[in-house]
């Protein structure tokens, strides 16, 4: 293969990849009866703990998130995800995330670190440019979802 060409191989697998999570996210949204603004603010406070509430309402509405009292502060309230978050999870991404568990076996150490290290920098080189597009900073979380 010529040298130029792996490197378009692997950016057109990305974007690629990129068009099935987009498509994932989507058939995800409805079988949570959620839109897919809805379940990206799911995926914040799953992934960040427990938020002050802002605009939840749907969410919380469809038992998937809950406000609570601070623990550290009762004059606060903050939203966390639900038992039924965690079912569906696993209902929805269950089967996913242990055949991606699979397939990351059949890779050695040194292939998995050159695969993280490019995504990583992928992610950040992303991230750096949505920000010069949109004008604000933008941090992604570097926990991939793990259905909770």
């Amino acid at each position: 293969m010529p040298e130029q060409a792996l490197p378009a191989q692997v950016a057109d697998g990305l974007r690629a990849l990129s068009t099935e999570i987009d498509r994932l996210d989507q058939a995800a949204a409805d079988r949570y009866g959620l839109n897919r603004t809805d379940m990206r603010a799911l995926d914040i406070i799953g992934r960040a703990g427990p938020l002050a509430p802002t605009d939840l309402d749907r969410l919380e509405r469809a038992g998937y998130v809950r406000r609570r009292a601070d623990t550290s502060d009762r004059r606060r309230l903050v939203v966390e995800t639900t038992a039924a978050t965690a079912a569906r999870d696993q209902e929805v991404f269950g089967d996913l995330i242990h055949q991606t568990g699979a397939l990351l076996a059949t890779y050695t150490d040194d292939q998995l670190a050159v695969i993280d290290d490019f995504l990583t920098r992928a992610r950040q080189l992303t991230a750096a440019y949505a920000s010069t597009l949109t004008g604000r900073d933008s941090t992604p979380s570097r926990q991939p979802r793990t259905g909770g």
